[in-house]
């Protein structure tokens, strides 16, 4: 089975540094190695192959970015790549590459499968339901199946999604750990708020909203609170090593008052964490309950309440025992249950059985 993913950009100083882009390339790592082998089909800036293990990928330079949208390219050769595969899996619905790939993929009569990351660009999927060129979805998780109205449809799947190799935490961390972009809707500013004297943050990740980063900078004045913007995969790890709690503070009304519709497809954050036998303290919103279990391996709080979140980490902190309880009971738990493979293992039984092989 020749396997064809496409991604608007690869994860990485290259392309973009986000958790949909992390998630694209391994989980087409975990489903070339399924099937033996299979191909990533990427926009960037230079036109590159290269091989890793049974995974190929094929990056290329767009030739139009549809109405100047950067993130919404339209890469070179796309038919080619297309026309050699027997499955064509697209993360991110609403852009114009995935229209594209399906549209030849159902010229050419093959399966064809779409993995909706969220945000998007100008694209015709806004005047035509492209749904209906799917043979299937398959899901970040139950909240991303509710929001694309296809909870329970016969025909899509919820994959979830792993950690990558996760040692685990030293016994001599001390920092309480946010990772992600610094924008709005995930909501950096409201543990900056609830922090207490004495607690070390680190917040890692770019900054994209100038306005939001100088609201955290004065926020976190006089308080104990590090900015680490471009951290290496080896410096990212390092930070979770050093840490005692990570907080995932999504919120859908940000401080702003701006509304985001879909917050958290995936709380992959969350499961990074848990998979390193870290205790997580996330908001009680989109997935993540479904990823963290409020009081087993973890602690859920109220979206934007900083005195909730200040409270549940502050007992997490104080409490050295029920912190290595939760964190093994976390990685039991992506023992179990949120793994790359079983997230493959997914993937390629929908694929299968879209072409008429047994799973």
């Amino acid at each position: 089975m020749r396997v064809l993913l496409t991604s608007p950009a690869l994860f990485g100083d290259d392309g973009v540094y986000g958790g949909g882009e992390r998630y694209a390339v391994e989980l087409a790592r975990a489903v070339a190695a399924r099937v033996g082998a299979a191909t990533l089909y990427a926009a960037g800036r230079v036109d590159a192959v290269r091989q890793e293990g049974p995974l190929r990928i094929v990056v290329r330079r767009p030739w139009l970015r549809v109405r100047g949208q950067a993130h919404n390219p339209l890469p070179r050769g796309l038919w080619r790549a297309v026309a050699q595969a027997d499955v064509v899996h697209c993360f991110q619905q609403h852009i114009a590459l995935t229209s594209a790939a399906l549209a030849m993929a159902r010229f050419r009569r093959i399966p064809r499968f779409v993995t909706d990351l969220g945000g998007g660009g100008w694209d015709i999927s806004g005047y035509v339901d492209t749904t209906a060129w799917c043979t299937g979805l398959l899901h970040l998780s139950r909240y991303a199946a509710e929001v694309a109205r296809r909870a329970g449809d016969p025909r899509d799947a919820v994959l979830y999604g792993g950690s990558r190799e996760a040692p685990a935490r030293r016994q001599d961390g001390r920092t309480v750990l946010f990772v992600g972009r610094l924008l709005p809707h995930k909501g950096a500013d409201v543990l900056v708020e609830a922090t207490e004297p004495g607690w070390e943050i680190v917040l890692c990740g770019r900054s994209y909203d100038e306005r939001y980063f100088a609201d955290l900078k004065r926020l976190a004045a006089g308080k104990q609170v590090a900015f680490l913007q471009s951290a290496t995969d080896r410096e990212l790890e390092d930070a979770y090593a050093n840490a005692l709690v990570v907080v995932v503070p999504s919120v859908a009304t940000d401080r702003y008052g701006a509304t985001t519709a879909v917050t958290e497809l995936l709380g992959l954050v969350a499961i990074e964490a848990l998979a390193r036998g870290i205790p997580v303290v996330a908001s009680r919103v989109a997935s993540l309950p479904e990823i963290v279990e409020d009081g087993v391996t973890g602690l859920l709080v109220p979206p934007g309440d900083a005195s909730a979140l200040r409270e549940a980490v502050r007992g997490l902190l104080a409490d050295p025992i029920r912190r290595a309880t939760m964190g093994q009971a976390g990685r039991r738990s992506v023992a179990e249950r949120f793994t790359w493979s079983a997230a493959a293992e997914v993937a390629v039984a929908s694929y299968t059985r879209a072409a008429g092989r047994p799973s």
